[in-house]
């Protein structure tokens, strides 16, 4: 007759498991332990479990509650274990625990505990109410309030099977919570399989907080990899509300901010212009180093298109390029654009120039050589017509406002003092009426750059020819056309002291052509080289006056600059039709920052005069301990002891004095700042030029408030004035809603430039933001055709489940383009996720 099993029974105690033992129940760490996520969150002490890990805020320390995300009212905290060592032994390789009320052994087959059985190994834990475990086969039975952790994962059920050979285990009546990723679910039996893959069975999960079911996803298998972060689910319901709203035979989707291959969440706008507009990306993870993104996109009146992106990257590159295509444009109608057709203002090809059409943008860039001696840069893009970005505009590259589209390439060496680049460019001009600028076909830079001692030695050298496709301008005017020579030598010492400082300089500067015959006169020379030197003295003084908890400076400037006159007669009316020397050099809008610099001009084509001396004063207060600025304000003047001959055209100014120029910055508390520029003209008692403004944000940075102010005299009929005001604002009304607004108008033109306003509901578990916005089709829109300067009305709506995704991202880069402060305000927000 086989003995009876023994059985003891003894009340709850700590049993250190012998080394024979231990080997034996090794499966409770290694395998039903084994559950992994993603980053394992610091363990923190809780005084009593909550149901899901989720502590309100009111119970949370000053540390936690910079961890809560906007719109959450608690934190999933991952408390610490009651056995946790501290040891930075592998798991296997730390002391096992086991307790129990009761225990019972059968010789060489089972295992039970029963009451209070815990098992802890490190920092992971199992408890139940009953664990039964068959030392044959390695697996494990539990019942009862069965609960699974390890750092940042909790998996709950009514019972559990687990294996110890291949470290699984599988729950019935499961909830799990990854605190990290701020998930939580259940399912009617939940697996944790050995590669470290949650598997929901007829399940549900959401990142809303618990009580909350505004939104779930709910499948007949979900997957989540804790370790690539990435979820997987077949027929898939997205509940909004306890209301299914989408249904899916499978969705890829990603539980943190790293990407995998699949859908992503759609984008949606409406306007009045182009209609429903909506976005369904797909993204490729094709390899560590490089991906593709297709978007197939549906615009309701021009129809479908297909966007494409796609990013490379090895040692010696990195690449981007962007491809789309609408093929058959319907056109694209406003009511506004109805009208002046029944008006007879416009033609219906004038209204809709691109009905029919083929419309398409391509854009390349790499940089290479980062951190080599050799360096390349690329940047390329073209767009089928001038109006691409204003009809159908691009969430991909940053292009929107760009009159003028960049297509260059460069190559080029960095040595110990020398640094040789070659650049080839050229540009596409969205602007009608507008002449292409010249090309850049190529050019050649060799600089130099040596310190000996205190002096600084700068040796720029640069060789251009310029090209254009046309012998005219659309005025009928010739191009010139050749090629440019352009040398700049100077030395220099900057010395500082605490009294103050003083920079001399020499140098000189050289200029040469050769210039093509064909549109020359027959008595224009061809070849003129032009040499000029330069002589400066830069010097200022810093006064201090103590004050209390303020320090105050006074730092008067006295800048002098002389410049040999160059004699660019050869420079002008070298055409039959009277035209100058001037490939790429304009003159500087004249602000406070043009007083102390040494030229007046902008480009290669023309050679400073001067002989001139700038007189300024600053003065800072600071803060006595902190140096935090607290105002500032600088003004100064230049006088001329001779006139300025040298100009683009022939004009010689001969005014022995400029316009005041002056700036000031004042700090309003701690977050905020007023700031003011103006430029005045003494002689005529008026202000050329100015701008003033309120910048303001919270210190939790929820709250921005922007008022800005700019003027531009017009002083001729040729040139263009500006009278505008520029207000902008985002602000909480309460922990969950957000309003956000902008008013940008010109008060010379009488035009409205741009009008939004918006709302955003953010709480814990989505965030939902609605803009209705008013624009001119494009804020270049007074240099393009008259006919397209209309406004257009748009509606865009753009949603984010937390843990899921975002339907896009037009809205937020028309918060970023268009309020300042709003790209940092989101950065700071999204640190808190």
């Amino acid at each position: 007759m086989p003995k009876p099993p023994a059985r003891h029974k003894r009340p709850s105690q700590n049993l250190w498991v012998e080394t024979q033992r231990r080997d034996r129940l090794r499966w409770l760490a290694t395998g039903a332990l084994a559950l992994q996520s993603a980053n394992a969150v610091c363990a923190e002490p809780a005084d009593t479990e909550m149901p899901y890990d989720w502590h309100p805020k009111e119970t949370l320390t000053a540390e936690q509650l910079t961890r809560v995300g906007p719109g959450c009212d608690g934190l999933y905290i991952d408390p610490t274990r009651a056995r946790t060592t501290g040891e930075s032994a592998p798991i296997e390789e730390q002391p096992l625990y086991i307790d129990a009320d009761s225990s019972e052994v059968t010789e060489g087959e089972t295992a039970l505990l029963e009451g209070s059985v815990e098992v802890s190994q490190g920092d992971r834990e199992i408890k139940a109410d009953r664990m039964i475990y068959n030392m044959v086969e390695d697996t494990a039975a539990l019942e009862g309030n069965v609960s699974i952790r390890q750092p940042g994962l909790l998996l709950r059920g009514s019972g559990a099977e687990a294996k110890g050979t291949d470290h699984s285990a599988e729950f019935r009546d499961a909830q799990f919570v990854l605190h990290e990723q701020h998930l939580r679910g259940n399912a009617k039996s939940i697996e944790q399989t050995p590669e470290k893959v949650i598997r929901l069975r007829e399940g549900q999960f959401t990142s809303c907080e618990p009580g909350n079911r505004s939104w779930l996803l709910e499948g007949e298998e979900i997957t989540i990899d804790t370790e690539s972060n990435w979820g997987t689910g077949r027929n898939i319901k997205l509940k909004i509300m306890n209301v299914p709203l989408i249904y899916l035979p499978y969705i890829s989707f990603p539980v943190s901010d790293e990407r995998k291959s699949g859908f992503l969440f759609p984008s949606l706008s409406v306007s009045e212009k182009n209609g429903l507009d909506i976005s369904t990306p797909y993204y490729l993870n094709l390899a560590p180093n490089y991906d593709a993104t297709i978007t197939p996109r549906y615009i309701g009146k021009r129809g479908g298109m297909l966007e494409m992106e796609g990013r490379h990257l090895n040692s010696h590159f990195a690449s981007l390029a962007n491809v789309a295509f609408l093929a058959n444009d319907r056109g694209g109608r406003t009511a506004e654009l109805d009208a002046r057709i029944a008006a007879g203002e416009l033609t219906e090809a004038q209204a809709v120039p691109y009905k029919g059409e083929n419309r398409w943008l391509g854009h390349f860039e790499q940089n290479g050589g980062t951190g080599s001696t050799w360096f390349s840069e690329i940047n390329y893009t073209r767009v089928s017509d001038n109006d691409y970005f204003r009809d159908l505009g691009t969430n991909s590259i940053s292009l929107q406002n760009t009159t003028h589209l960049n297509q260059s390439a460069s190559v080029g060496a960095q040595f110990d003092h020398w640094q040789l680049r070659a650049l080839a460019q050229d540009y596409q001009v969205l602007l009608y009426d507008v002449d292409d600028p010249y090309r850049r076909m190529p050019q050649i830079d060799l600089d130099g750059q040596y310190q000996i001692g205190p002096i600084s030695t700068s040796l720029e050298n640069q060789i251009t020819r310029f090209d254009h496709p046309d012998d005219n301008w659309r005025n009928g005017n010739s191009i010139i056309k050749g090629s440019r020579f352009n040398s700049d030598y100077r030395m220099s010492t900057n010395q500082r002291y605490t009294w103050g400082f003083v920079k001399p300089q020499l140098g000189v500067q050289t200029l040469h052509y050769e210039l093509d015959q064909d549109a020359l006169a027959t008595d224009a020379d061809a070849n003129p080289t032009l040499v000029s030197t330069l002589a400066s003295f830069d010097s200022g003084l810093i006064f201090e006056h103590p004050g209390g908890v303020l320090l105050q400076t006074l730092e008067p400037r006295v800048f002098y600059l002389y410049r040999s006159y160059a004699d660019h007669s050869e420079l002008y009316n070298v055409t039959d039709d009277g035209q100058n020397v001037n490939f790429d050099t304009s003159q500087r809008t004249f602000s406070y920052s043009q007083l102390y610099r040494d030229s007046r001009f902008i480009g290669g084509d023309r050679l400073d005069d001067a002989n001139r001396v700038t007189i300024g004063v600053t003065s800072n207060w600071f803060g006595q301990n902190t140096g935090t600025e607290y105002f500032s304000i600088s003004l100064g003047q230049i006088f001329h002891f001779d006139s300025q001959r040298v100009a683009l055209t022939e004009d010689v100014s001969t005014e022995d004095k400029s316009e005041f120029a002056g700036d000031m910055r004042l700090r309003l508390g701690e977050r905020g700042r007023l700031y003011a520029s103006a430029v005045y003209d003494g002689e005529n008692s008026v202000f050329k030029r100015g701008d003033a403004g309120i910048q303001f944000s919270s210190e939790n940075s929820r709250t921005l408030v922007n008022l800005g102010y700019s003027y531009i005299r017009r002083d001729t009929a040729s040139t263009t004035g500006i009278d505008q005001v520029d207000s902008s604002f985002v602000t909480p009304v309460n922990a969950q809603w957000t309003a956000m607004g902008r008013y940008n108008y010109d008060f010379g033109s009488k035009t409205e430039l741009e009008s939004f306003l918006g709302l955003e509901y953010n709480d814990c578990c989505y965030r939902v933001r609605v803009l209705a916005r008013r624009w001119l089709d494009s804020n270049i829109a007074p240099l393009a055709d008259s006919a397209d300067a209309l406004y257009d009305r748009g509606l865009f709506v753009e949603f984010h489940l937390k843990g899921l995704g975002s339907s896009g991202a037009r809205v937020n880069s028309i918060l970023e383009d268009s309020i300042y402060g709003y790209r940092e305000r989101e950065n700071y927000l999204n640190q808190k996720k």
